[in-house]
């Protein structure tokens, strides 16, 4: 689903974005909010792992989504971030293996905040900001926020209706 030709045939309701991250945004015409996959006490780094995969096949087949779209992983300061970002980001792309899908899109995160703001460094409330004023969304969160721009940034660039 590379490109446009073959895009043609997808439907926004086959789309589903998502701010992968221990708190994954998650958007799509079925819902969207955020799923919480925070390691507690009780469980170790495999259940975590496990939960965020078995949830992306739930969704995913459940709602008959065709495409994945996702925000890259940019470097930051936080190290422990850029490790768990990129063990999630190795899920995704196993569960679309695994469900036959196409590889997910990967979104720049400074792109988006263009797209979405105007400004490639834009801030977390001027994210949400923009939901609210371009596509008169209120995300409960910044995480749900992103992927709402993501899903936009996505049907947009593949003139997906």
């Amino acid at each position: 689903m590379g490109s446009r030709e073959s895009n043609n045939k997808l439907t926004r309701s086959q789309v589903l974005a998502l701010d992968l991250a221990t708190s994954t945004g998650y958007y799509s015409l079925h819902g969207s909010g955020t799923w919480n996959f925070s390691e507690k006490l009780t469980r170790n780094n495999d259940k975590q792992h496990k939960a965020l995969r078995d949830t992306l096949i739930d969704f995913i087949t459940t709602h008959g989504i065709r495409k994945v779209v996702a925000e890259d992983i940019s470097v930051n300061k936080f190290f422990t971030d850029i490790r768990k970002l990129s063990e999630f980001r190795g899920i995704l792309l196993e569960v679309c293996d695994e469900l036959d899908l196409p590889e997910p899109e990967f979104v720049n995160v400074a792109a988006l905040k263009k797209f979405a703001t105007g400004n490639c460094r834009a801030t977390k409330p001027e994210m949400m900001a923009a939901c609210v004023n371009n596509y008169h969304f209120h995300p409960k969160n910044h995480d749900e926020a992103d992927a709402c721009h993501l899903f936009y940034y996505y049907v947009r660039k593949w003139r997906i209706v």
